[in-house]
C-alpha cells in the first residue's frame, strides 16, 4: 500500500535520573510538582536521586497503577487516594521534563493512518456497533507507540516492526494492550474502513509469555513422542501400540517434560554440586535425552525450589508430581532411571510436596502429636526466639564480662543464635512465612517490606510484594506483635548481632550473606544453622517443621480455624484440610459418639 501520510517523530529531552527531574523543576516548573519528588524521597527511604532512573517503567514497577480499588503499597502510610494524585503528578513531571507530555500531545493532534484508523474505530462502536468501546483504549496506546516509533497502520506485517514498537514502549504493561489492540485489528479486518489502512497480511503480534517459552520444534517433537510411547503398550498379537492411559495423562506427562527441559536453562553451574555443565542455548543441543540425565534433573528440581514461592511458578505439591510423572516417562522409554529415581526420593523439597498432595506422612504428624501431647515441647517451641536470644546473649555478655573482643568461634555462634532467633520471632509474632520470603527480606531500597517502628508505623511491620507470593497478589502488612515478644527479639537483634556480619551496612537485607556483599543469606546456609540452634534448644526439626507446628496449634485450638491457618501459611484451605485432617477426625467421631449416647438416653 503506498504511504499517504509522511512520517512524523517529535524529539524529547535527555533525562536519565530523577535528580534531573528535580534540577529542571527547580529551575523552571512547575513548582507544584516538586512535592511529587519530596514524597518519592519518603517513599523509597531516601534513596539518592542519582540512582533512581527518571522512567515510567521504573514508576509502574515500583509503584503499581491501584488494581480493584486496592491499594498496591499500603505500607506506604498513604491513602489510596493521596497515592493515586502523588503518582500521576510524578509521571506527570517526568512526562514534562523528559518532554514526554509535549510529545504525546503532538503526536494526537497530527493526522496520519492512526488518526483515520481511531476515527474509523470509532464509526464501528456506535449504535451500539461492532467493536466494544472500552477496545479503543488500547488501540489508542498503540497508535502512541507506533508514532514514537515511526511506524503508520499499513506497515504493521512488516518484518521487524515488532522489534521497533518494543523500543518504543514506555510503560511496564505496554506489550499487553498492544498485543490486545494487534489482534484487535486483525479480528475486525474485514471491516473496509479499517481494511483500507491496514497490510493484506495479517498484522504482526506479539507473543504471550507462554509462546515465548515455547521449546525448539526438534526438542519438543522427541518430547510428545516419548509421552506418547509412556501412554502406550504394543499389543504383540496385533502388533500395535494401544493407550493404556488417557489422552489427559499423557498432556500431563508431556507438561512435566517441558517443565524440566524450559527451567534448564535458568540453571546456574554450581562447583560444590559438582553441576559444572549448565545449558544456556537449547537450539544448539541434538539429542533431547542428553537433558534427562541425573545431574540436570538435580539442577532443576533446586531451581523449581528456588523459585517455587514465585506468582505463576510450580507449587510443591505438583513439582512432586511433575517429577514423579517425569520418572514414570523415562522408565517407559526404556531409560535407566536409578540415579534419578534416588535423586527424587531423596529430595526433602519433594517429599514436603507429596505430604501436601497426600497428606502430612507419619514421621511429620508423630512430630505434631508429640508438640500436641507433651506441655515441654510446646513451651520450648512458643519461646524458641527467646530462648535462642537468651543463648546468643550469653555469648556477648561473658565476652562483654571478660572486657574482650568476640573470637571468631563467638562470632559465628552468635549470629547463627540471633538470626534464628528473630527468624522465629518474625514466624511466630508474625506470620509463618516460608524461607524464602524470611531470607528475602529486605530493610532499605524502594522495594523495602520490612519496617522499623516510626512516628506513623508504632510496630515492626514486614509485608510480601505480589511477586513474592504463591497467588500473586500483594500481601497485607503484618505487624510484630509485642505480646508475643516480637518487637524485643528485632530491637536486640538489629542492635547485637546484624552489625556481626561484615557486609551489614551495605546490604539491604534483613539477614545479611556472611561473605558475599550486597547479597541475602542463602537458603541452605539459614536451615543448616536452624536445625542446629533449635536442637540445641532440645527440639530438633527444620523451618518446614515449624510451619506444621504452628499451624496444629492454631488447628487444635479449634478446627473452625482452618481458614486462618491457611492464611498465615499462605496455603489454600484445602492443602490445609488435607494435611491436617487427623486432628479433626477424632473430634468428629466423639462428636457422633455423643450423639448417639443423647439419641439413646431419649429413648430410655
Amino acid at each position: 500500500m503506498t504511504q499517504i501520510y509522511p512520517p512524523h517523530s517529535v524529539s524529547t529531552r535527555k533525562i536519565n535520573t530523577m535528580k534531573d527531574v528535580r534540577s529542571w523543576l527547580e529551575a523552571s516548573g512547575p513548582e507544584y510538582l516538586l512535592a511529587s519528588l519530596r514524597r518519592l524521597e519518603t517513599n523509597t527511604a531516601g534513596t539518592p536521586f542519582c540512582d533512581i532512573p527518571a522512567s515510567l517503567s521504573w514508576i509502574d514497577a515500583h509503584f503499581p497503577k491501584p488494581k480493584g480499588g486496592k491499594h498496591p503499597r499500603p505500607e506506604l502510610c498513604q491513602g489510596l487516594t493521596a497515592y493515586m494524585k502523588w503518582r500521576a503528578d510524578l509521571i506527570r513531571a517526568v512526562e514534562i521534563v523528559s518532554g514526554a507530555a509535549t510529545a504525546k500531545t503532538a503526536r494526537r493532534a497530527q493526522v496520519d493512518g492512526w488518526t483515520e484508523l481511531i476515527a474509523a474505530g470509532k464509526l464501528h462502536t456506535k449504535n451500539p456497533g461492532l467493536i466494544h468501546t472500552a477496545s479503543l483504549s488500547s488501540l489508542s496506546i498503540l497508535a502512541d507507540t507506533a508514532r514514537r516509533a515511526d511506524v503508520e497502520p499499513w506497515n504493521l506485517a512488516e518484518e521487524g516492526v515488532l522489534d521497533r514498537l518494543e523500543d518504543a514502549f514506555m510503560k511496564q504493561d505496554d506489550r499487553g494492550k498492544v498485543r490486545k489492540a494487534q489482534r484487535l485489528l486483525n479480528d475486525f479486518a474485514f471491516i473496509p474502513e479499517l481494511a483500507s489502512l491496514l497490510p493484506e497480511e495479517p498484522v504482526r503480534v506479539f507473543l504471550t509469555s507462554r509462546q515465548y517459552d515455547a521449546l525448539p520444534p526438534h526438542l519438543d517433537a522427541v518430547l510428545v513422542k516419548m509421552a506418547n510411547e509412556a501412554g502406550s503398550e504394543r499389543d504383540h498379537v496385533t502388533g500395535k501400540d494401544g493407550a493404556i492411559v488417557k489422552d489427559a495423562t499423557i498432556q500431563h506427562y508431556l507438561a512435566a517434560l517441558r517443565h524440566h527441559i524450559r527451567t534448564l536453562t535458568k540453571c546456574a553451574a554450581d562447583a560444590a554440586l559438582g553441576y559444572d555443565q549448565p545449558i544456556k542455548d537449547l537450539t544448539s543441543v541434538g539429542d533431547v535425552r542428553d537433558l534427562l540425565t541425573s545431574d540436570h534433573l538435580q539442577a532443576t528440581i533446586r531451581q523449581t525450589e528456588e523459585e517455587e514461592h514465585l506468582p505463576g511458578t510450580l507449587s510443591q505439591s505438583s513439582a512432586y508430581g511433575y517429577y514423579n510423572r517425569i520418572l514414570i516417562v523415562l522408565s517407559r522409554n526404556e531409560i535407566d532411571t536409578s540415579k534419578i529415581y534416588r535423586s527424587i526420593q531423596t529430595s526433602v523439597f519433594l517429599r514436603q510436596g507429596k505430604e501436601l498432595a497426600k497428606g502430612m506422612n507419619p514421621n511429620t504428624q508423630a512430630w505434631c502429636e508429640a508438640l500436641l501431647n507433651e506441655p515441654n515441647r510446646e513451651r520450648i517451641f512458643s519461646r524458641m526466639h527467646l530462648i535462642l536470644m537468651a543463648k546468643a546473649d550469653k555469648i556477648l555478655s561473658a565476652a562483654e564480662a571478660e572486657g574482650r573482643r568476640l573470637t571468631d568461634k563467638e562470632i559465628t555462634k552468635a549470629r547463627q543464635l540471633g538470626t534464628c532467633a528473630a527468624a522465629c520471632a518474625i514466624e511466630l509474632a508474625g506470620r509463618p512465612i516460608r524461607l524464602s520470603n524470611v531470607t528475602g527480606l529486605r530493610i532499605s531500597g524502594s522495594r523495602r517490606n520490612f519496617f522499623r517502628p516510626s512516628k506513623g508505623r508504632p510496630d515492626y511491620t514486614f509485608r510480601l510484594f505480589a511477586d513474592e507470593t504463591k497467588s500473586g497478589n500483594p500481601e497485607e502488612p503484618v505487624p510484630l506483635r509485642k505480646e508475643l515478644h516480637g518487637p524485643q527479639v528485632l530491637d536486640w537483634y538489629l542492635l547485637k548481632i546484624r552489625p556481626l556480619f561484615e557486609h551489614a551496612k551495605e546490604s539491604i537485607y534483613l539477614f545479611p550473606a556472611v561473605e558475599k556483599p550486597k547479597a541475602k543469606l542463602g537458603k541452605a546456609t539459614f536451615d543448616k544453622w536452624f536445625q542446629s540452634a533449635v536442637a540445641g534448644a532440645n527440639l530438633p526439626m527444620t523451618f518446614h517443621l515449624w510451619r506444621h507446628g504452628y499451624a496444629t496449634l492454631l488447628l487444635d485450638t479449634n478446627w473452625s480455624n482452618l481458614r486462618l491457618a491457611a492464611d498465615m501459611l499462605g496455603n489454600t484451605p484445602a492443602v490445609c484440610a488435607r494435611s491436617y485432617v487427623w486432628l479433626n477426625k477424632p473430634k468428629i467421631f466423639r462428636a457422633g459418639q455423643d450423639e448417639t449416647i443423647k439419641r439413646m438416653r431419649a429413648h430410655q
